[in-house]
């Protein structure tokens, strides 16, 4: 039974070829830098598992957790900031386009800060995984710190993407969370 609690740090990974060898499915996080990937997985899994640095740009590799010894999350680096700018973001460029078309990666959770409206770098990662067909879900963080008014767009917008989406905070329960991203595996190929 996947519940999360089970879940362990594995290794991090420069590209895809150093990925783990076992073959599970993979389940990519992305978003922007701060975005609050790593303080999604400490509430998955109930535990610290992942660093949340304070300073945007610091995940700089393809982070694998195993959970429950049923398949992989993978803790992408954010995108939109990366600390030394210029080359380091092409190298993000490429590392993700070629995780995103590889046929490692399963299925994709997008996580966006629901204050935020998207930018040109969330909609060219929306089109990357409409693109290479990857199924994807999207996570609105930061839910204790919206407007309903903010809340009301991120509906919309999951809806306008015919998307199945759940909200997390850091005052929230994972359940809905934990559950999306059950059905989102069950899809996966």
């Amino acid at each position: 039974m996947v519940d999360f609690k089970n879940t362990i740090f594995l290794l991090s990974a420069v590209t895809g070829d150093d990925a783990p060898k076992r073959k599970r499915k993979e389940i990519a996080l992305f978003g922007r830098s701060n975005v609050g990937k790593s303080t999604f997985i400490n509430l998955l899994t109930g535990h610290k598992l992942a660093f949340s640095a304070k300073k945007a740009g610091k995940t700089r590799f393809l982070n694998y957790f195993l959970v429950d010894d049923s398949f992989y999350l993978v803790d992408t680096p954010g995108y939109g900031f990366q600390a030394g700018g210029g080359e380091k973001e092409e190298d993000f460029a490429l590392l993700m386009e070629k995780y995103c078309s590889s046929s490692r990666l399963s299925g994709a959770v997008l996580l966006l800060d629901i204050r935020r409206e998207l930018n040109h770098d969330d909609e060219a990662m929306l089109a990357l995984l409409q693109e290479d067909q990857i199924p994807f879900v999207l996570i609105f963080t930061k839910e204790d710190k919206a407007t309903r008014k903010e809340k009301d767009t991120a509906i919309r917008l999951a809806k306008t993407l015919e998307c199945p989406y759940a909200f997390s905070s850091m005052k929230a329960s994972p359940s809905s969370s934990r559950s999306l991203l059950l059905s989102l595996l069950g899809k996966c190929d």
